[in-house]
């Protein structure tokens, strides 16, 4: 009698959630993997359906001039994924494998957007009340495909992986602007304009790692090259007695590629029974070039571009004093590289007066990082670290230099960001039915860059952050669970000063069928405290803030899994997912 192999046959999933809170959101899901001795298929397919809701509220004086504004949104979506990979083992050390995968996502959303303009020196005396009932729909779709090789033979290991991605975003946005008298019953004047604004995005990643043993340590060499083209058209309407007419003033055409070639080297050793080292060094060149086609001959500007090669070492040293104490030191360099929709210098309006804005000049930021860590008892760890980011990709709030009412949220690099931070995680087991984690963490931030003309950035904030989650072990297969985060003051983007903010969430799990199918209930952010408040000052402009979005409601899960646990498919990352975060939401 031949005894059969259990990782070998079939299994998959099957879940489902729906939750509430003004509005309701669901999906489906289903994924199922099949397994041989020749060849390992796999697949997922989702559908996601509901609706957003988003507050944002500013309070806002600049150039002598109160703007109270108020933005409501709803977003209604509709949306479906899939993905589809083999893997075929063509020999005991060699694999060859694909993976497909593709998403279309439908969004119709919806926004009034009120601004109560007055004097500063009089600001409850209003002059006129601007609305703007805006509406947009979205169809976006992408499709990646990945080919990759796989080869496995003792200590040494080779990957090489091939990947094609396309990216397709249609957007078109209605934003009437009416502007009413003081007491809300006659129309002074009204703009209404139109945009279309569809984008192109194409991917090409190409990649080959490789592992080995040298001298008794492990050395990793690879290379990559990417290539990305994008492709972004601005087209903008004026509206009058229902009829639009493109304004080639504001209409334009960016288009931005990119090139980067890669190559690293990596080098790990034990040196003794304590001490481990590892070092590395990543080398790139960047070539890319952002132009701006303008409608208006005369609007023409030279292309933004860029072309230089950087140097991003790396090293570790591990210290395990005893089994129970490690110490490690760590040092990297890296770079963060913008999304391609903030190169985008199109103009998004929730009014005339309030709108945000891309930069092609924006320069991708480069972060020196050094950590010391200290690890007791395999579980607890404690981690202070220092970083020094020059370029720091980050958002700016200020006045509009040709409209005084005006203002924008805009991208743009500061001179420098110094951040100091520590955190300390604890997982407990206070009891056999009652385990805990809990994550502290503290950070002081210094933001600092001068654009000329006044616009300086100088802004130091200290902030504090912790995290608990409580799971209960309650009996006859079911478990209970608390969680919760608070967030003391700090800053975000180059001059937002947030004041804190908190959470409380509570679960409720139950298993059914031998395990097999498992069912929770939920409830987020129950005291409804995560929302955002704070000040921004920048450029003679002060405003202040606050917003909140559907963030309590309540949720149920139910998954059951099909079929034999122990098929596994192979784990693997492509080489496309880098580029693929930049493309933006």
């Amino acid at each position: 009698r031949l005894k059969k192999d259990k990782n070998l046959g079939y299994n998959g999933s099957l879940s489902t959630s729906y939750g509430h809170g003004r509005y309701g959101t669901g999906n489906a899901n289903a994924s199922g993997n099949y397994r041989n001795k020749k060849l390992n298929t796999f697949g997922n397919v989702g559908y996601n359906k509901g609706t957003r809701w988003n507050e944002m509220i500013f309070d806002t004086y600049q150039n002598g001039i109160r703007l109270d504004e108020t933005n409501r949104s709803t977003g209604d979506f509709e949306g479906i994924n899939g993905r589809l990979g083999s893997d075929f083992f063509i020999s005991p050390k060699s694999t060859i494998g694909f993976l497909i995968g593709a998403q279309s996502n439908l969004i119709e959303n919806y926004s009034n957007n009120r601004t109560f303009i007055s004097p500063e020196s009089n600001p409850n005396k209003i002059d006129s009340i601007l609305t703007a009932p805006n509406t947009s729909t979205g169809d976006r779709k992408q499709a990646t495909f990945n080919l990759n090789y796989a080869y496995e033979s003792g200590k040494n290991r080779l990957n090489i992986d091939a990947d094609y991605g396309t990216f397709r975003n249609e957007a078109d946005y209605l934003q009437p602007n009416y502007y009413y008298n003081a007491g809300e019953t006659a129309i002074i004047s009204q703009i209404i304009n139109s945009y279309n604004t569809p984008v192109k995005i194409d991917i090409a990643t190409a990649k080959a790692d490789f592992e080995t043993e040298v001298f008794g340590g492990n050395l990793g060499i690879g290379t990559k090259f990417s290539n990305v083209a994008t492709d972004n058209t601005f087209l903008f309407f004026n509206v009058k007695n229902g009829v639009a007419t493109r304004d080639n003033r504001r209409s334009n055409q960016f288009n931005y590629n990119e090139n980067v070639l890669a190559g690293y080297v990596n080098y790990s050793k034990n040196l003794s029974s304590k001490w481990n080292a590892s070092a590395g060094l990543r080398v790139e060149n960047t070539d890319a070039t952002g132009e701006l086609t303008a409608f208006a001959t005369d609007l023409e500007e030279p292309p933004a571009t860029f072309d230089y090669t950087s140097y991003f070492p790396s090293a570790g040293l591990t210290y395990q004093h005893k089994p129970e104490h490690a110490f490690s030191v760590n040092y990297g360099r890296r770079i963060n590289r913008p999304d391609y929709n903030v190169l985008n210098p199109l103009r998004e309006q929730l009014s005339e007066l309030s709108y945000s804005k891309g930069n092609k000049f924006l320069q991708p930021e480069i972060v020196n990082n050094i950590e010391l860590g200290y690890t007791f008892n395999y579980r607890y760890s404690f981690k202070l670290a220092y970083s020094n980011t020059s370029n720091q990709i980050t958002r700016l709030i200020g006045p509009d230099e040709l409209d005084p009412r005006a203002g924008f949220i805009s991208w743009d690099n500061l001179a420098t960001q110094k951040l100091y931070s520590a955190n300390l995680s604890l997982p407990v087991d206070i009891t056999g039915w009652w385990n805990a984690y809990m994550n502290f963490s503290a950070s002081y931030t210094d933001n600092q860059a001068d654009y000329g003309n006044g616009k300086v950035v100088d802004v130091q904030a200290g902030s504090y952050s912790c995290y608990q989650q409580h799971t209960f072990k309650l009996g006859k297969q079911w478990k209970g669970e608390i969680s919760g985060w608070y967030s003391g003051p700090g800053v975000w983007g180059g001059v937002f000063l947030y004041d804190p903010s908190y959470s409380l969430n509570l679960g409720l799990q139950r298993k059914f069928f031998k395990e097999k199918m498992n069912v929770r209930l939920s409830a987020g952010d129950i005291t409804y405290q995560s929302g955002w408040s704070g000040v921004s000052r920048f450029n003679g402009q002060v405003g202040n803030g606050r917003g909140n979005w559907d963030s309590r409601r309540a949720t149920i899960s139910i998954s059951y899994d099909l079929g034999n646990n122990n098929v596994k498919s192979r784990k693997r990352n492509t080489g496309i997912e880098d580029e693929s975060k930049r493309v933006g939401g």
